[in-house]
């Protein structure tokens, strides 16, 4: 496998202001996308994000054309550059149909994923529609799919085709435990106990949803969570009653393409968040 050319991914770190986890998350994501080499998918994201990659120090001509071949549908040969014209040769016909600026993605739906504890799903259905969003269920995706028994994946790109964003909605549904057997000194405290996460379903879907869209999966954690080392340095929202956590979510959908609406002071009040979902969720 051909390794990313380490000058390219510095300057999509440069470029989006990121660190290196999150370069890394970006380039799987669009190598699924395109399905092509992580190589290739950098040079693409490389180029979404405005870098010139025409420089050789960053991607030579075979890589070019072999990611353009991959967008196309066409070969390498057929999608390298056409040799030049003889001087007497006619001018090609001009294409007056400019190609339209993309636009950003504004929508008020947004799928939400969520655990058992019905308290704070209302709360945070209750809080998003409140900056004039309107939220939608996981097994409301399930539906949209009109399939019997469709993947995960199935279910977010259907989901993605309406909705601006997935919010994760991570809550201390279940009890977990490093076993004995597998523990090391070097553990931290909460391997040791039970302490609370989110369930299985919940976890898994934020996987798959941060796999192919991880600027639009924003994870928002309510109450204690046992911490999960694959999402270190991954921002996540500890949502409360608090102005400036709720200020927060609110941005953060804002930025993945959501239709918001924080006009009022209504928003900063709407939907319950309280101690009392903190409690049992820990046992020391």
């Amino acid at each position: 496998m051909a390794r990313i050319n380490p000058r390219l991914l510095e300057r999509i770190q440069q470029k989006l202001g990121i660190g290196h986890q999150q370069a890394y998350r970006r380039i799987a994501a669009k190598a699924t996308e395109l399905m092509v080499s992580r190589d290739l998918a950098a040079i693409a994201v490389a180029a979404d994000a405005g870098i010139n990659v025409s420089k050789a120090t960053l991607a030579t001509e075979d890589q070019r054309a072999a990611l353009r071949a991959a967008t196309t549908g066409r070969s390498p040969r057929e999608s390298a550059p056409a040799p030049p014209r003889p001087s007497n040769a006619q001018p090609a016909p001009r294409n007056r149909r400019r190609s339209q600026p993309r636009k950003a993605r504004k929508s008020n739906s947004v799928m939400v994923v969520h655990g058992r504890n019905s308290e704070a799903r209302d709360a945070l259905f209750t809080f998003l529609r409140a900056i004039g969003l309107q939220p939608i269920e996981f097994t409301q995706g399930i539906k949209k799919t009109k399939r019997g028994a469709p993947y995960v994946g199935q279910v977010l790109d259907t989901m993605f085709a309406q909705a601006a964003a997935v919010v994760v909605l991570l809550t201390a549904d279940d009890e977990a435990q490093l076993k004995k057997e597998f523990r090391k000194p070097t553990d931290p405290a909460y391997e040791r106990r039970l302490t609370g996460q989110a369930r299985p379903n919940v976890l898994f879907e934020a996987g798959r949803a941060f796999g192919t869209h991880p600027d639009e999966t924003i994870l928002v954690q309510v109450g204690p969570h046992r911490p999960f080392t694959d999402i270190s340095g991954v921002h996540i929202v500890h949502l409360g009653n608090d102005a400036s956590s709720r200020q927060d979510l609110a941005n953060r959908l804002e930025q993945a393409g959501c239709a918001t609406n924080t006009d009022g002071t209504d928003w900063f009040t709407a939907g319950e968040f309280g101690s009392k979902r903190r409690r049992g969720l820990t046992r020391k």
